[in-house]
């Protein structure tokens, strides 16, 4: 790694809790260390790196005293492997520790008294067992040394291999595990994404990997999108045997179409929460008025809202996302068509009949509402539903709203990714000044 040294000064410390982005905190007679790997009540000595006014981050030597939050890994490659972050925390501290970063987030960032927060937190929404429910239907590997499927290094650009990898839907891992059989170039990055079938899909940037990956029998059908950097959209899209999943977006609900290059909500478990937790917030707010969607992508939102009858103004940027978003509309036809209308673009309030919004729902990506203040003053409506997967980010949205005018009345917290720090959170807010 670019910072190790030689003549590093080593500490022996004691965690004393888990903070936001996964990490340990310990303290010595310079102040926070930052420590990754560990669990609060382990007593670890580490190589303190950094310094001189900056963050310091404790690199483990070895554990002394380990804490009675962990328990043994189930994976070769966990203490390498940057996938699984907490896959050394038991499942119960797992979930503590989550609720409690969600707590810590929401009074640092979101600048919410513990009394507030007490009145809209709801329970952590844990996974189930199945691991076809919470293992991830999607993942993006890069070909190694040796054409196999390779994961980053936690903290590093070095590369391991992925192996059989238990945090995957097992169809999904099952091709991960035979990815060298397709012999691709070393470098390529591979999208893989499976549906309910147990049919696996694909997509890549070249098209001479797509054109190898579908002739190694791996996959059902590769999509190459994005061809040579340039902008992804329906125009640039080549197709190798049948790339499309169905269910998928709309979290098995509805026969609606998406493939690998599109975005979706990565585990089962988590796009159920979601759908389960936006509609409830959407009705909460206004029983039947109109919902401008921003970042509505190929309809995991839209689809459920519209079939319970609610009218959808859907926004998103990506092409691709929108053209599938039509075609589900069209799978559906008497339920949701007559009540979709899509834009490819950015969100304007002029160009979409904004003002006829009741409610409004918001699925941003991990960096949240860019330009957030403006964006939430010229929101329309009596609320704002909106789904974050970053609590950082998250709550600096919500703080924003609140400036706006908003109020939270709830948050729901979702345990998406149960073996890593990742956490989901739904939050409905509603306004004393609504103008629709």
């Amino acid at each position: 790694m670019s910072d190790e040294r030689e003549g590093w000064p080593r500490a022996r410390l004691h965690i004393e809790k888990l903070v936001p982005g996964g990490a340990g905190l310990a303290r010595d007679d310079d102040g926070v260390i930052f420590v990754a790997g560990v669990a609060a009540g382990d007593v670890v000595d580490v190589e303190v790196r950094g310094g001189a006014g900056g963050t310091r981050r404790g690199a483990v030597l070895s554990i002394v005293t380990p804490s009675a939050e962990r328990v043994a890994l189930d994976c070769d490659v966990g203490e390498r492997c940057g996938g699984c972050d907490w896959l050394h925390l038991s499942p119960e501290a797992r979930a503590t520790w989550k609720q409690a970063l969600a707590k810590d987030t929401l009074r640092r960032i979101g600048r919410y008294s513990d009394d507030a927060i007490d009145g809209v937190l709801q329970p952590l929404r844990s996974p189930p067992l199945d691991r076809r429910l919470w293992g991830r239907r999607r993942v993006r590997v890069v070909v190694g040394s040796a054409h196999e499927a390779t994961f980053a290094e936690h903290g590093s650009h070095v590369r391991v291999a992925a192996g059989a990898c238990g945090a995957l839907h097992p169809q999904l891992a099952a091709v991960v595990s035979r990815l060298a059989e397709a012999r691709l170039p070393v470098g390529t990055e591979v999208r893989l994404a499976v549906d309910d079938r147990d049919v696996v899909v694909a997509a890549v940037t070249h098209r001479g990997a797509g054109a190898a990956l579908a002739n190694a029998g791996l996959v059902a059908g590769v999509v190459v999108a994005g061809v040579e950097g340039s902008a992804m959209s329906a125009e640039n899209v080549a197709v190798h045997g049948d790339p499309l999943l169905r269910g998928e977006i709309s979290a098995g609900r509805f026969a609606a179409v998406s493939d690998a290059a599109t975005f979706s909500q990565a585990t089962r478990h988590g796009g159920d929460a979601i759908i389960d937790e936006v509609v409830r917030g959407v009705f909460a707010i206004d029983g039947d008025g109109q919902v401008l969607e921003l970042f509505s992508g190929a309809g995991h939102l839209t689809l459920p809202l519209a079939a319970g009858g609610r009218r959808v103004v859907a926004v998103e940027a990506d092409g691709r996302a929108v053209a599938h978003s039509r075609t589900n509309a069209a799978l559906v036809r008497g339920t949701i068509e007559p009540h979709t209308r899509f834009i490819n673009g950015r969100f304007k309030a002029e160009d979409v009949g904004a003002d006829d919004a009741a409610v409004v729902v918001i699925d941003p990506p991990r960096a949240g509402v860019v330009d957030g203040a403006r964006v939430f003053a010229a929101l329309p409506g009596r609320g704002l539903v909106m789904v974050s997967c970053d609590p950082a980010t998250g709550a600096r949205d919500l703080r924003l709203a609140e400036a706006a005018g908003y109020r939270l009345t709830r948050l729901a917290t979702i345990d998406a990714f149960p073996r890593t720090h990742h956490l989901e959170w739904v939050a409905t807010l509603q306004r004393s000044d609504a103008h629709s």
